[in-house]
């Protein structure tokens, strides 16, 4: 494993080489680590779900909304309320339109998406040009880290590149809503 702090001039380059190599990626985000790799990785994206002990989608994260937009089906009476959700740094589930995403990351022809409130990671989304994977790091069941020093010991064989912002203090995972027709829930 390959780590680096966010505050190097060369983490953007080195993290932008990462997913250009199929690589698995630890980064800090506005509310705990994230791990990720390309959404097209479908090796990358196994090796996560085995790193968790878990088949599960996962969500994206990207670096505007008007990115993914022309891809997510969503109702006009909705949006504002959507609106508020991603300005927020929260999660939406949400119906996408046919081929957008990768299957591997999706159920039921339905994306998580979340916009994050982070400006290395709006800078090396919106260099990358694409949204990338994104679930805490943490095996399923278990609270996520939030210490680099305590990511690197329990998982630092099995990533690839370790974005090193710190401990974060205090934090929990985003919000999750979901987005069914006209309803919307809060499911975290």
């Amino acid at each position: 494993m390959k780590r680096i702090s966010i505050d190097h001039p060369d983490a953007i380059n080195v993290a932008l080489l990462a997913l250009q190599q199929n690589q698995v990626i630890v980064y800090p985000t506005d509310t705990i680590y994230g791990i990720g790799t390309d959404i097209d990785n479908d090796s990358g994206i196994q090796k996560i779900n085995h790193l968790k002990k878990r088949e599960a989608p996962m969500s994206i994260i990207a670096h505007s909304f008007d990115s993914i937009a022309s891809k997510l089906i969503i109702s006009n009476p909705l949006q504002n309320q959507m609106n508020a959700i991603i300005d927020n740094g929260n999660t939406c589930i949400i119906k996408y339109k046919p081929r957008s995403f990768n299957n591997l990351i999706a159920k039921d022809n339905k994306i998580g998406f979340r916009i994050p409130n982070y400006p290395f990671l709006i800078t090396l989304l919106s260099e990358w040009g694409k949204p990338i994977t994104t679930t805490s790091i943490n095996t399923a069941g278990q609270q996520p880290l939030n210490d680099p020093d305590k990511i690197e010991a329990e998982f630092g064989d099995k990533i690839d590149l370790m974005l090193d912002g710190g401990i974060i203090k205090n934090k929990s995972a985003s919000k999750i809503y979901m987005f069914d027709k006209d309803n919307i829930s809060q499911i975290r």
